[in-house]
């Protein structure tokens, strides 16, 4: 794969298609606070917190992402929260997303950002989280706890994590009173650009499942050509088995490595919003999780406009188990032109 089409996301000390079986990278609790810019002094320098809390039950999902631009001395902020099937960001039950916001005066452990009558407190570095939501204009409100069930999984190269938690708290959506009681995976990243360039290659998706305490797992991954996607001939830069950027399986607390992710993404008739995913991860020590999953409740949402995520609220299956997850599969402008079917209808 070219530079070119591998830009935003080839780092620095990754192999040529990624970090795929590298050792996992130490994570600190320095790392909950903000960090310098990339090394570059790129305007595209960023840092990322993303939290949530899924309630499988009702087909509902909530999304928090803060992108902090340091160079520049804004970020931008959003709350999604959403059920079922959603073809418009605005669909959601709550969106409230502000694209320019002041930086932080102090830090990132315990701040504000009124704008969303927002809040996020860090209890304890790497272990706990609290957020609270109080949009009394619309009446939406929540308080989430996020409790650690497994040490910070370091990508290799660093400058980035994931973390499966434990989810609790209460959410009033409109005079609806939920509880929130499950597992999300929460993710950091820091130190690097993250330029908004269009990108000539296939969709990547950043999927996360948590099964229960003792099994979680997390892969960012291209489809792999071996499962002949129906891209491939369109791509032909990424090699068959090339496919996964970086995972990990944790299981009865030991944290591994992934090295392979068998990978295959099922479409739904607009050849674009992923229906199932497919999964056969083997971690370093050469054991194979064989994992599916549905996708339960979706929503497209451009993160910036050269680009669209499908977030996806997803059941996974594994050896009579079940687990949840957000599967989020990024796209850019030529694989979304060349293989929506609503385009090709419209030729």
């Amino acid at each position: 794969m070219s530079d070119k089409t591998f830009a935003g996301f080839k780092q620095e000390g990754a192999r040529p298609h990624g970090y795929a079986g590298l050792p996992l990278s130490a994570v600190r609790p320095e790392d909950e606070l903000l960090h310098a810019p990339a090394a570059s002094g790129h305007h595209s320098a960023t840092e990322t917190s993303y939290y949530g809390f899924s309630i499988p039950e009702h087909g509902l999902n909530g999304e928090i992402y803060v992108w902090f631009h340091p160079v520049l001395q804004v970020i931008s902020a959003s709350v999604y929260i959403w059920k079922g099937m959603k073809a418009s960001t605005l669909e959601c039950e709550y969106i409230n997303h502000y694209n320019y916001l002041p930086f932080p005066k102090n830090d990132i452990d315990d701040y504000v950002i009124d704008d969303l009558n927002l809040s996020i407190k860090v209890v304890d570095p790497l272990k706990r989280v609290e957020i609270r939501l109080n949009d009394r204009d619309r009446g939406v409100s929540f308080f989430l706890r996020q409790d650690a069930i497994m040490p910070p999984a370091g990508r290799p190269g660093g400058f980035h994590f994931t973390q499966a938690v434990k989810t609790s708290g209460t959410l009033d959506l409109f005079g609806e009173h939920y509880a929130i009681d499950g597992f999300f995976s929460r993710d950091r990243s820091w130190g690097q650009e993250r330029r908004e360039t269009a990108q000539k290659m296939p969709p990547i998706s950043w999927i996360v499942g948590v099964f229960g305490e003792d099994l979680a797992f997390h892969a960012m991954a291209f489809d792999d050509p071996a499962l002949n996607p129906e891209w491939v001939e369109a791509f032909p830069d990424i090699p068959a088995g090339e496919n996964l950027m970086w995972g990990y399986v944790f299981h009865d607390g030991i944290l591994t490595s992934l090295r392979h992710a068998g990978k295959i993404t099922h479409r739904e008739q607009d050849g674009l919003s992923p229906q199932r995913i497919d999964l056969e991860l083997i971690d370093v020590n050469d054991r194979k999780w064989s994992i599916r999953g549905e996708v339960k409740a979706r929503m497209p949402w451009q993160t910036w406009q050269n680009m669209n995520t499908f977030f996806c609220q997803t059941r996974w299956e594994y050896e009579g188990r079940i687990g949840w997850g957000d599967t989020q599969d990024v796209q850019f402008n030529e694989f979304t032109h060349r293989f929506s079917r609503r385009s090709a209808r419209s030729q």
